[in-house]
């Protein structure tokens, strides 16, 4: 426990309160004894000027013997020769000096009280002494000094018993997510910090740290697939170029047929190199996310012009693409990464459609802006609707057209660096993906 952080830090704290108290506890005391002090003295101060006041028509020693015969409470009066004798009052222990000090006045039964006195030098040489029991202050010093100590104590035995809990819960706290980071580093990515269910401060940094838990697994997980779909995709082309290859060096044929086998490995080469650039660009476009460079752009213009650059290919293959979109639709977004989204959601369209597919692309401005993109062709089972976003993910009919599972993948990936989502949903018949992006700024 000594080597707990939280532990010396709640011990810190305990002993600055205990320290605190103690000084707060001081100040109190010696504030109420110089407060009864200066009121004794005062007592004293106003007692004698009335004894000298009774005695300026009369003899002081009579005064003196008079007070002195009579009780007045706590006072005490003597009058001394120069020589220390006794003239009248009562008998003081000690030779007095002007001024204030502290004596003791024996009483009738022998035994010493004792008092504050002023001292008060008279013509002659005789001394007047008034003095008072400190009775009040003795009591503060008999009572109070005492139940401070013991309050004291029970301040620092708490504190000393606070920290050790506190020292204990945090550390017990704080273990967990020991055990659960090594347990991680060991290799099991399942593991993921306990929450108590108080919904404190731990419990917070425990959801915030599972969810950087899940997303890195999520992210370790994606990219053990994505290895195993590139080794997967790039198997066939590469056999397939090794062959060609084998087959130029074997054949021993005229300069035709080498260009031949030079050409066709040229574009299996092509295509090796088309998928490593579709798995750069969704990577930079993850990457860069809220960093992507955004201007002001007008969408309208973007997506008329696209759709009328497609509209040609849509007929050359027995298609109908259609436009609807509203004039004016700005948003804050990057020209090149919306207009790739563009082009892969309408190469897909008409890629993955048969001819007489009817293909109608609409922009919209409402609370948002929305692009849509649908057709009447084959549709997608609703089970694979989510699925189609991942990296290499290819639908059974697909697997004999061109293409390696990206262009869906690049579109969620624009889509997420500019604060929107897409979705895709059943247009009875066909497929109808919907891209909602936020409004320009105003």
């Amino acid at each position: 426990m000594a080597n707990s952080t939280a532990f010396r830090f709640a011990l810190f704290f305990s002993v600055a309160f205990a320290l605190l108290t103690m000084a707060l506890g001081v100040g109190i005391y010696w504030s109420i004894h110089s407060e009864l002090r200066r009121d004794l003295d005062q007592r004293i101060l106003t007692e004698r000027s009335s004894l000298l006041r009774q005695a300026a028509g009369s003899d002081l020693a009579k005064a003196v013997a008079d007070r002195a015969a009579h009780e007045h409470g706590d006072m005490r009066y003597a009058l001394l020769g120069a020589d220390g004798r006794l003239i009248a009052g009562q008998t003081v222990a000690g030779a007095l000096g002007p001024g204030w000090s502290a004596t003791l006045f024996r009483k009738p039964s022998g035994e010493m009280d004792p008092a504050r006195a002023l001292t008060v030098p008279m013509a002659g040489g005789v001394r007047l002494v008034v003095a008072a029991d400190p009775e009040a202050i003795e009591e503060l010093d008999a009572h109070m000094v005492p139940i401070f100590i013991a309050a004291f104590g029970v301040i620092v035995a708490i504190g000393a018993g606070g920290a050790f809990i506190l020292g204990r819960a945090l550390r017990r706290r704080l273990e967990a997510v020991d055990r659960t980071a090594n347990a991680i580093i060991a290799g099991d990515l399942s593991q993921r910090v306990p929450l108590s269910g108080s919904g404190d401060e731990f419990d917070r940094l425990a959801t915030t740290l599972n969810l950087m838990l899940e997303r890195i697994a999520a992210l370790l997980g994606n990219l053990r697939q994505v290895s195993g779909d590139i080794a997967h995709d790039l198997r066939t082309p590469l056999t397939r170029l090794r062959q060609k290859l084998e087959l130029g060096v074997a054949g021993g044929g005229d300069a035709a047929s080498l260009r031949e086998v030079m050409i066709d490995a040229i574009e299996h080469s092509d295509d090796m190199l088309a998928l490593f650039a579709a798995i750069l660009s969704i990577s930079e476009v993850e990457a860069g996310g809220a960093r992507v460079r955004k201007d002001r752009l007008d969408l309208s213009a973007l997506v008329l012009d696209l759709a009328e650059s497609y509209r040609l290919s849509a007929e050359d293959k027995g298609q109908r693409l259609s436009a609807q979109v509203d004039p004016g639709v700005e948003v804050d977004g990057n020209r090149e990464l919306l207009a790739q989204l563009c082009v892969n959601v309408l190469d897909n369209a008409l890629h993955h459609t048969p001819p007489g597919t009817a293909i109608a692309i609409s922009l919209a401005n409402g609370e948002a802006v929305e692009l849509v993109i649908e057709d009447s062709g084959p549709g997608i089972p609703a089970e694979e609707s989510e699925r189609v976003f991942g990296r290499f993910i290819r639908l059974e009919r697909s697997r004999s057209t061109p293409g390696h599972g990206l262009g869906l993948s690049l579109v969620a990936a624009i889509a997420k660096a500019h604060g929107g989502e897409v979705r895709i949903e059943d247009n009875r018949p066909g497929v109808k993906l919907m891209v909602r992006l936020p409004k320009a700024a105003r």
